[in-house]
């Protein structure tokens, strides 16, 4: 008698979260939207993106280039702080050039 109470207790329960999850899904599938921005005239941002994006490369380029020199003034000093501050510039440097090479994220 009582294994049938506990087993009626865990159908009702599994059927409240079936229920549950199907009415979840169910208004995600139905909420769902394509949105295009077809015909939106983006050109004199996209000009600026352009130039911002040709001066990043080439900061990203000096600024990567003085952290090659600090890292082997750290090996020359056999300085470890400094090896590790010309390594992080280096790095530096080269995440700029990275975003500057991602104007695809731009749509451009």
């Amino acid at each position: 008698m009582k294994n049938n109470k506990v087993i009626l207790k865990f159908k009702n329960l599994s059927m409240r979260v079936l229920c549950s999850l199907n009415i979840v899904l169910c208004s995600l599938i139905a909420g769902t939207t394509s949105v295009h921005a077809a015909g939106s005239n983006t050109s004199s941002i996209d000009g600026f993106i352009t130039f911002i994006c040709d001066w990043l490369l080439k900061i990203g380029g000096v600024v990567a280039l003085i952290g090659g020199v600090m890292f082997a003034l750290g090996w020359q000093r056999d300085d470890a702080e400094g090896k590790s501050r010309g390594l992080m510039t280096m790095m530096a440097g080269f995440m700029v050039i990275a975003i500057s090479q991602s104007k695809g994220l731009f749509g451009l």
